[in-house]
């Protein structure tokens, strides 16, 4: 099999599946026009650095960047830091924006040598330095120079980490991961754990990826996985968890992407099991003590929607046939689908999100639910006239929402009984 080297992979032609989680892995030319369009530079620059940021305070320090000082660091360089060099990239970027990653990415290694001229200056003289945190937004910021700087230098690395995770996405079995963690040369110092985060955060397959490195381990707890030098990959797995908790929280509003939630959930749990059941983590595990924080609070965003699954279904189906046209006019059904999809999301993944007795309860609640409503739901069709698009719009909603709940077999018999129910109401307006 061909060996996988993080140094072999060159920045240019980019494959743009990335890990094939959408806008959870993937950053390419269609992402930058949208945020260019949406952002200006600042959106298409921090889709570049957009693996190794979160919305939440990273839980392993050096692993990634708070999305929040990143905003204030690059209104500082648009404002003070390097205002004419910015205005010189944007109407770079505006005549082709085409290569707008590029130019970024060109821009980003230039933007060093300066910024690393004001952190020594701020580190030489304390009243510079106190100056400049005032101008940054504050010292947290100002602590995150050095990382922001670190990223910068070597966003080429950080990009071909993604072209690698990509090219690994073929692999399937464990031999090949541990082949390619044996054949990876990961770069060294600080970008070390950036590198990490951006592999980890497009790679397809993460869980299979951390066993492979296991079978490079002295043991299957932390120490022992640091000790073997392997230590930031697992890092790079709980960042990667975060971001996927930060984006189910994110997404925890009525008009949620439950799409992006699913997936996200899915992921989380994919990787929290290889975490859970192949590593000895013990009580003074920083892994298992960030597994804990992590489970508390995707726990706590599932616990409250899962609690509204059978509330919205049952608004929906228990709306009367003559009143059935609110259903076309509002976000009620909508409600009702994402509601169910969600907790079919979190009943496949309810080992690793200790939510498994509201899952359960909720599950059983809504099957209960469900074939009383839609038995309902059949006796309001059969009581309307015949083709009254209201009653079977009802039905057809209910079969929906069984088919996820019970299989397709079960929606496919319930289907049947409606068409029946039309045909017998067919015939016999015929042979009157």
């Amino acid at each position: 099999m061909p060996l996988a080297s993080s140094s072999r992979f060159a920045t240019d032609g980019l494959d743009q599946m990335g890990s094939g989680l959408g806008s959870l892995g993937a950053f390419g030319e269609q992402n930058s026009y949208e945020n260019i369009a949406k952002f200006g530079v600042q959106g298409a620059a921090f889709e570049l650095l957009q693996p190794i940021s979160m919305r939440s305070s990273p839980l392993i320090f050096g692993m990634a960047i708070e999305k929040k000082h990143l905003e204030k660091f690059w209104v500082w360089l648009e404002r003070d830091g390097a205002p004419e060099y910015i205005g010189q990239l944007k109407e770079k970027i505006l005549k082709d924006p085409k290569k707008a990653d590029q130019l970024i990415a060109m821009a980003f290694k230039e933007l060093v040598k300066p910024l690393q001229d004001q952190l020594e200056a701020a580190h030489a003289s304390s009243e510079f330095q106190r100056r400049l945190t005032i101008q940054l937004g504050g010292f947290d910021v100002f602590e995150a120079f050095p990382l922001i700087i670190t990223a910068f230098k070597n966003i080429d690395k950080l990009r071909a980490a993604k072209d690698l995770a990509a090219h690994v996405k073929q692999y399937e079995t464990e031999e090949e991961f541990s082949d390619l963690v044996e054949a990876i040369e990961l770069p060294s110092g600080s970008v070390q754990k950036l590198w990490c985060t951006a592999f980890v955060y497009h790679m397809a397959w993460p869980g299979k990826f951390m066993l492979g490195v296991l079978d490079h381990c002295f043991g299957d707890t932390e120490s022992a996985v640091r000790k073997s030098g392997y230590g930031p990959y697992g890092d790079a797995m709980i960042i990667n968890l975060q971001q996927l908790v930060d984006t189910i929280e994110e997404q925890a509003g009525v008009f949620s992407d439950i799409d992006l939630m699913c997936l996200a959930i899915d992921r989380y749990h994919r990787i929290a099991r290889v975490m859970h059941y192949y590593l000895e983590l013990g009580k003074t595990s920083q892994w298992n003590h960030c597994l804990e924080v992590l489970t508390s609070r995707v726990s706590k965003v599932l616990e409250k929607r899962l609690s509204q699954v059978v509330p919205n279904v049952t608004n929906v189906l228990r709306t009367p046939t003559q009143n059935a046209q609110i259903l076309f006019t509002t976000d009620k059904v909508l409600q009702a689908y994402n509601s169910v999809y969600l907790l079919d999301a979190a009943r496949n993944a309810k080992e690793s999100l200790a939510v498994n007795n509201v899952v359960e309860r909720t599950w059983n609640e809504l099957g209960k639910s469900l074939e009383i409503l839609l038995e309902r739901a059949l006796e309001d069709q059969k009581a309307a006239a015949f083709g009254d698009s209201l009653a079977i719009a009802k039905v057809d909603i209910a079969i929906k929402l069984c088919a996820i709940r019970f299989g397709a077999e079960y929606a496919q018999i319930m289907s049947k009984n409606k068409d029946n129910i039309e045909r017998r109401k067919l015939n016999n307006s015929v042979s009157q």
